[in-house]
């Protein structure tokens, strides 16, 4: 049911389920961040997505630490060492020129992302660093919204901006 795909010496590894769609067009983005856990000695597991959860034996049984929780009846992408996290992405060909656009991207990531963990990790549309602090500040202080952790994918990995109880924020 899960195979191992990458073992690092440090003990990191990262373990994949069969039944998840290696061809999803953000496979490759999802395994980029469990890479950058595992390098640094994190075991990673990357978790099927179902459309029919409540009720699907399958569902409950690779899900079942999301029982009770708020995030029952949704698939996170991946663990890190036991903690959800989900990934958000954007489609790609938007145009990202203008700065409204970067921070539109920005929200609407985190207004997914924040449905499926309080761990999320967003692509990088190049929004400000300080202002995404603020956003997620608002978020978290002013909505009450469920946030933990927020990452930023970029080329060199992922970018911590938000964690709670680090003074990131």
């Amino acid at each position: 049911m899960i195979q191992t795909l990458i073992q690092y010496p440090n003990g990191g590894k990262i373990d994949v389920y069969l039944l998840v769609d290696k061809s999803a067009s953000d496979f490759k983005k999802v395994l980029a961040c469990c890479e950058y856990f595992a390098s640094q000695g994190a075991h990673a597991i990357i978790y099927p997505r179902f459309s029919e959860t409540v009720g699907n034996p399958l569902y409950h049984e690779i899900f079942a630490s999301l029982q009770g929780t708020r995030y029952w009846g949704k698939c996170p992408d991946f663990t890190v060492n036991g903690l959800w996290y989900e990934h958000e992405g954007y489609d790609t060909t938007k145009d990202l020129t203008d700065v409204k656009k970067m921070a539109d991207t920005f929200c609407k990531m985190l207004k997914r992302g924040v449905k499926q963990s309080d761990k999320i990790i967003v692509e990088d549309t190049g929004v400000w660093r300080q202002w995404a602090r603020r956003i997620i500040y608002n978020r978290v202080h002013l909505e009450k919204q469920n946030i933990t952790e927020v990452c930023i994918r970029t080329a060199n990995g992922l970018e911590t901006v938000y964690k709670k109880g680090s003074g990131l924020v």
